[in-house]
């Protein structure tokens, strides 16, 4: 009956579906609803108010490949809104895979950028925090060539960038360290804002930061990719995986929930037709 046969569907089927579930959101994201968290918004509002005339923009692209799949999504979305508002964009790396992070960035920016005249990676600088106080105190001179090796005194993005103080905000996308104490240490008193883009598993370490205002703006694992997406209106891999995080608890639960149901519709029936316990 059929009972029975939920509860001995093969395993190949159950995971034959969790797989569509899972990869067809990452073809082409559903756009499941999503509520914003504040700190997200936060972000987003001090992008959206900055002067394309003047501001500049760091991004920290401290994150590793390991904890890309939480980050990234964050990092390409912020560069994305830089980039529809034309805020110059200087990449920097204090870890070794930022670099090749930052051009996959700007690979996905196509033609809404200029490399050099609104964006660059100018690359990575060994040292963690020691390296980051020479970038704070000397940002225009620190490197002398780009990642790619081209003269960033031949770009115009660097022409306005002589004291920390000429960069009104540093986001900063991280996995672990260096990250954001490195920074808070590092930064003089009226500086740049700062604001943090992080793994899940580490929001709770973050927020005693945020809530006393050292921080300016948090994005908060993956689900603060997808968020930023959302306020940008441009769904992309933030939305496609919390897509596909969604759809699979939905099918795991619905097996879990049809399991259970066939187990004690089957339970039943046996006590129905005399199968029951005897005492």
């Amino acid at each position: 009956m059929w009972f029975e046969r939920l509860q001995n569907i093969d395993r190949r089927v159950i995971y034959t579906i969790l797989l569509i579930v899972l990869i067809a959101p990452m073809i082409k994201p559903i756009g499941i609803p999503l509520s914003v968290n504040s700190t997200t918004r936060q972000v987003y509002n001090l992008i959206e108010s900055l002067d394309p005339e003047k501001d500049i923009v760091m991004m920290g692209m401290d994150y590793s490949v390991a904890g890309q799949a939480d980050v990234h999504p964050q990092a390409v979305a912020i560069a994305k809104h830089l980039a529809n508002r034309n805020i110059k964009n200087i990449m920097v790396s204090f870890v070794a895979d930022g670099p090749m992070l930052a051009e996959k960035v700007i690979g996905l920016l196509g033609d809404r950028v200029t490399y050099g005249q609104n964006i660059v990676n100018v690359g990575y600088l060994a040292g963690g925090e020691s390296a980051i106080k020479k970038f704070i105190e000397a940002p225009g001179s620190t490197f002398i060539n780009d990642h790619r090796g081209k003269p960033l005194a031949s770009m115009p993005i660097m022409a306005g960038l002589k004291d920390i103080n000429d960069i009104t905000l540093i986001l900063d996308f991280q996995t672990g360290s260096p990250g954001y104490q490195d920074f808070l240490r590092q930064l003089p008193a009226g500086g740049p804002l700062y604001a943090a883009g992080i793994v899940t598993v580490s929001v709770p370490n973050v927020m005693p930061y945020l809530n006393s205002g050292q921080l300016a703006g948090l994005l908060q694992g993956l689900r603060g990719g997808a968020e930023y997406e959302v306020l940008i209106e441009e769904p992309g891999e933030g939305a496609a995986r919390m897509d596909a995080q969604s759809l699979g608890h939905v099918v795991i639960v619905t097996f879990i929930i049809v399991g259970n149901l066939a187990y004690f519709g089957s339970k039943r029936k046996g006590k129905a037709h005399g199968g029951g316990d005897k005492v």
